[in-house]
């Protein structure tokens, strides 16, 4: 063999040593990439669905000192839903406007609108948290509570004031009613699996034990 021979031999060599090196590199570089999407996939979240009403003491108490503190600790393996209906009901006479019975008059079935407007025009961390201080207590208003998300009022009120907002009211009836009719006590929660009667007083009593409990019996995760 001669010496260019040579030489291009130990070229074409370095050339397969250099181009094998930088495929090990691309592969291993894809791998990392893949187990990072694994890591960052979305968190396992336990759906619990809360129905109320806008002047329920019970729910206002709920809301306050159980819901939203656990909420706040578990928002990412929460998938929260609230249904501000509680024992109302709708009366549809032929030719007429439906008449809205609420639990307490008048004035909550107007807030159980406002509710269901705000969790339909807002985002869902941002509704909870208005909604959250609305249920502080019964003097909060709805100028105090929308304070820093001023930009989606026009749209709430407009909702709680029209069609949009009874519409919402009848959706979240029938959804109510699908659970049990009428509720046996307000707030009624759900947290995963089907209404149970018997776990009630428990939920509203400890819902972060039950939750936190409820997750791990899913996931198999503790929290």
């Amino acid at each position: 063999m001669g010496s260019n021979e040579s030489a291009s031999s130990v070229m074409l060599l370095v050339i397969v040593m250099i181009c094998s090196s930088i495929a090990v590199k691309v592969t291993s570089a894809k791998n990392v990439t893949d187990q990072s999407s694994n890591t960052l996939n979305k968190t396992d979240q336990l759906p619990v669905t809360i129905y109320y009403e806008a002047l329920c003491s019970d729910s206002m108490v709920f809301i306050t000192h159980q819901l939203y503190p656990s909420w706040l600790r578990h928002e990412k393996e929460m998938k929260l839903r609230l249904v501000p209906f509680g024992k109302a009901w709708v009366e549809e006479p032929p030719n007429e406007q439906p008449k809205l019975h609420c639990q307490h008059g008048p004035r909550e079935c107007q807030l159980n609108i406002l509710h269901g407007c705000i969790l339909k025009k807002l985002p869902p961390k941002k509704a909870f948290a208005v909604v959250a201080c609305l249920m502080k207590n019964f003097r909060t208003t709805f100028d105090q509570c929308i304070e820093g998300h001023e930009s989606f009022k026009n749209a709430i009120v407009n909702c709680s004031q029209g069609e949009q907002g009874i519409s919402l009211f009848k959706k979240f009836g029938n959804e109510t009613d699908n659970v049990h009719r009428p509720l046996p006590f307000v707030p009624t929660i759900v947290a995963d699996q089907p209404y149970d009667f018997y776990e009630q007083d428990d939920w509203l009593q400890h819902f972060e034990k039950k939750f936190v409990e409820r997750y791990e019996e899913k996931f198999g995760v503790k929290l």
